[in-house]
């Protein structure tokens, strides 16, 4: 059960479903832990750039404050110059410390700075003012106001700001260097999970790849198994059917022959019944009464429709056992020979042959000729009293349509080749009845005939691997279609064979 669960294609769906989230949450992890430390970063760069500006502002100070002192000790110009080169960078040192400002993360921070750059430059001209007046010879005025506590009480004020400044940074950047931990100590666990996951579907692809491995080989030898089953009942069948094959094709060898020899037989009686009724009807029709003329005459036409229909017979059946090697035959040419056969009958009825470009195909020239006589005679026989005979061959390319029907249709290339007239036509019902053999939807009183010409046609197609239907409907004429193959061999006949005479 296990196994079959685990072999599932939804097992593979849900385990590609977990790949994809992992993936996904893996991905969704990374980028969040860059953006967070990107963040702390900044901040950190930040807090370290107000921390730096403010102790070097309050370095700048202090070293003013220095060289003035020394200066007025020592009256060295040595202080004076180091006064003057701080002196010349402070205000440089107040843009940065105030542009710092703007980016802190402490919302009280930019009102600090603003209060420590006003200290800065009250004390700063608490110096120069002690300065100016030293070098100016107001010594006692100088040393006077350093005496004063009004520089004491600048710096104090100065150096209590700077303090809050520089501790409240400091105590920032202890904050975002404990985040910056935080976040790699989660990125270190999420990275511990992430491989566990992995390593998990790692291992489960591992045993879903077992154990399809396994049930592929079992199912491979149960099809090897069924396969050899199957070949071992194809090689019995096979041989059964070849013994059928061979059983069924002499027992058509002995029906073809016997209706060949019972044809044969059957016309040399009913020659001599023919010919002597023909004597009696020459020699004798004076001493024969009315009644006896009657039955000579019934006699003589049962012969002759009896001859008919064994000619007829002996055709069908030779359809198979008599063709020719197919060879490449031009359908233009079979059409007009065919009609140079029924000269005398499209003239007696005045009918009208259409008949398009027809295509080259490889076949019987003797059947394709029969094929096509035999549907042209019926297309002029088939008619009402006082009617024109048109009749319309038509050929064109196959489609699928046309060929949906047919179990080889991949094999070959096809064309479609209609033959239509204006008939009495036949109700749609008896489409298939009438290329049944001796099959009559009339009397032989109105249409003579023996039944069996559209049987001939039908077998003649199928030996070409074609397809032969018929469309109508009653007093609007009839519609033959053939689909046959441009490039086929013979079906169901052995050519190699030989041939027997005909009688």
């Amino acid at each position: 059960m296990i196994t079959k669960v685990l072999s599932s294609l939804y097992s593979w769906i849900i385990l590609i479903v977990l790949v994809i989230v992992v993936i996904t949450a893996n991905s969704f992890y990374v980028v969040s832990t860059l953006n967070d430390l990107s963040a702390l970063e900044a901040r950190l760069f930040t807090t370290n750039r107000v921390i730096n500006a403010v102790n070097r502002l309050h370095v700048a100070v202090l070293r003013i404050e220095s060289g003035q002192r020394g200066y007025m000790i020592t009256q060295d110009d040595a202080y004076l110059s180091d006064y003057m080169e701080t002196l010349g960078t402070v205000g440089e040192l107040m843009e940065e410390v105030e542009v710092s400002s703007f980016s802190s993360d402490i919302g009280e921070q930019p009102e600090r700075i603003k209060r420590l750059l006003a200290l800065t430059k009250n004390k700063i001209n608490e110096v120069i003012e002690v300065v100016e007046l030293y070098k100016a010879g107001q010594v006692e005025d100088a040393i006077a106001l350093v005496k004063s506590d009004k520089g004491i009480a600048l710096y104090t004020r100065f150096e209590d700001v700077f303090r809050e400044i520089d501790d409240s940074e400091r105590d920032m950047q202890g904050t975002h260097l404990a985040n910056l931990m935080s976040l790699r100590r989660d990125s270190v666990n999420t990275l511990i999970i992430s491989s566990a996951t992995t390593l998990l579907l790692i291992i489960s692809v591992f045993i879903l790849l077992k154990i399809n491995s396994r049930e592929h080989e079992k199912y491979r030898a149960e099809l090897e198994t069924i396969n050899e089953e199957l070949e071992s009942r194809i090689a019995e069948r096979t041989q059964e059917l070849s013994v059928y094959s061979d059983e069924l094709a002499r027992s058509n060898r002995e029906l073809e022959d016997f209706a060949f020899v019972a044809s044969h037989d059957l016309q040399e009686p009913l020659r001599k019944i023919r010919a002597f009724g023909n004597r009696l009807e020459s020699g004798y029709g004076d001493v024969i009464d009315d009644r006896g003329k009657d039955f000579l005459a019934r006699m003589l036409n049962a012969a002759e429709r009896m001859s008919m229909l064994i000619s007829d017979l002996l055709a069908f059946s030779r359809v198979s056992t008599r063709g020719k090697d197919f060879q490449n035959v031009n359908l233009t040419t079979v059409v007009d020979s065919v009609l140079d056969d029924l000269e005398v009958a499209i003239e007696e009825k005045s009918a009208q042959i259409h008949v398009t470009d027809m295509p080259c195909i490889h076949g019987d020239k003797t059947q394709l000729e029969q094929l096509f006589l035999n549907l042209i005679s019926n297309a002029l026989k088939f008619q009402s009293e006082g009617v024109t005979p048109v009749v319309n061959i038509h050929a064109k390319d196959a489609t699928d349509e046309d060929t949906k029907d047919i179990l080889i249709r991949e094999e070959y290339e096809w064309t479609k080749v209609t033959v239509s007239d204006n008939g009495i036509g036949f109700e749609q019902s008896f489409a298939e009845k009438i290329f049944a053999p001796f099959q009559r939807l009339h009397g032989r009183s109105e249409y003579k005939g023996t039944g069996i010409g559209l049987a001939v046609c039908r077998r003649i197609v199928e030996r070409h691997n074609g397809l032969i239907t018929a469309t109508s409907v009653p007093g609007e004429g009839a519609t033959f279609t053939i689909v046959i193959p441009k490039d086929s061999e013979p079906f169901g006949s052995n050519n190699n064979g030989e041939k027997q005479n005909d009688a």
